[in-house]
């Protein structure tokens, strides 16, 4: 039985995330360093987001509050980095004069910025699921913490690609298009505060948390289709 939590856990987690991979990325070495690179970028910013609880012993809320905003600045940071490479990106891409280059490498960043994520925040409980017990949802009592925590990483995951896909748009348009910026920061703080509602004493707390990344993740794949559109003008 524990095996196949692992296993079934596991798929739940990282197979939707693992197959946009094989289906888009995997096929192109330049976008898969391209991955690669924004992944390390989320690395640093949680190495630093741990030092300081290391240092601090901050509690839950300010933790997620400056590790929210770390990652964001670090995301502004492989931006800049990326902008700079663009040229020579795009020139070396599959298709030079798509118009959706620039989109296509904020969506390859937010599935290494989200991956990486869910690599470091969820391997550990993963791991866990293999031994002799199980861990019970406090606020939700008749599921495992390892089941609503796949759910909780997926999610995640696909956020980081709006996001990155919207953050990329606010970057280059600041003054027009700043309000992808706002929601970017605004529905990151919100989805990784809506994840206390899991040990929370709060009656089906996992669901209402589930719940919120859902609604952020629909809103944040509208506003990307939209701007898309936007781009294919």
């Amino acid at each position: 039985m524990t095996l196949l939590t692992f296993f079934g856990c596991a798929l739940t987690a990282y197979g939707p995330p693992l197959a946009i991979f094989f289906l888009t990325v995997a096929k192109d070495a330049q976008l898969v360093i391209l991955m690669v690179s924004s992944a390390f970028f989320w690395l640093i910013s949680i190495l630093i987001a741990s030092s300081i609880w290391f240092v601090s012993k901050s509690k839950d809320p300010i933790t997620v509050l400056y590790s929210v905003l770390l990652q964001e600045l670090f995301r502004w940071f492989f931006f800049k980095l990326l902008s700079r490479a663009e040229k020579g990106l795009i020139l070396a891409s599959a298709n030079p004069t798509s118009p959706f280059n620039r989109s296509t490498f904020a969506f390859v960043s937010g599935l290494g910025f989200g991956f990486m994520n869910g690599l470091v925040t969820y391997i550990n409980p993963l791991v866990s699921s293999v031994g002799s017990g199980v861990i019970m949802c406090k606020s939700c009592p008749t599921l495992t913490s390892f089941f609503i925590g796949a759910i909780t990483t997926c999610l995640s995951i696909l956020l980081h690609i709006t996001w990155m896909v919207l953050a990329f748009e606010g970057f280059i348009y600041p003054k027009r298009k700043y309000y992808y910026i706002i929601w970017v920061v605004l529905s990151h703080l919100g989805a990784s505060y809506s994840t206390l509602f899991n040990q929370s004493e709060i009656k089906f707390g996992c669901v209402i948390g589930i719940l919120i990344n859902i609604a952020m993740l629909g809103v944040s794949i509208i506003a990307s289709v939209m701007a898309l559109k936007k781009v294919n003008k």
